[in-house]
């Protein structure tokens, strides 16, 4: 009886935790800057994210994005952690960010190809709406040349819009 209590319970936290989740689509402007180089390849970004109520101030969103700037093919993986200012609609996002640059036959002489990398981000929201938002996110590269991340030094920046479902 024990054991049936304690499922019950575990059952009853997991549904109560689960319907703070909000899922969505987003899109916008993408800019991809190497170090070293003059100019950045812009392009747009688009994709899918979850978003997961931690409290009033604090939520949890990760995201798969697709990404095309110039010639280059991108993957994100974001795993932001947002917090709302003031209890206002105004939020400040932080957390890592996987990246993975795909390998593009027609420009091979770009040096950081069919990489992964990992950034993180760093950015600002507004919710207009329940579930409209507009956002700025801007992904430094945080990991050292290694056999898991070889990625080049790259940045990345974008502005969208994201819709709830």
């Amino acid at each position: 009886m024990k054991n049936i209590l304690i499922l019950a319970l575990l059952l009853f936290t997991a549904h109560a935790s689960f319907s703070q989740i909000e899922t969505g689509i987003t899109g916008g402007y993408l800019n991809v800057k190497a170090e070293g180089a003059d100019d950045g390849q812009s392009g747009f970004y688009g994709g899918f994210y979850a978003e997961f109520s931690l409290s009033n101030s604090f939520k949890f969103q990760p995201e798969l994005l697709y990404g095309n700037a110039g010639d280059e093919s991108l993957l994100y993986l974001p795993l932001m952690l947002k917090y709302y200012v003031g209890g206002s609609d105004v939020n400040i996002q932080v957390g890592p960010q996987a990246t993975y640059i795909f390998n593009s036959s027609n420009n091979d002489d770009v040096a950081f190809k069919d990489q992964l990398g990992l950034d993180l981000g760093v950015g600002v929201g507004y919710d207009i709406l329940h579930n409209i938002y507009v956002r700025a996110r801007y992904g430094f590269k945080i990991a050292q040349q290694s056999e898991t991340f070889s990625s080049a030094d790259f940045n990345t920046f974008m502005v969208g819009l994201a819709i709830g479902l």
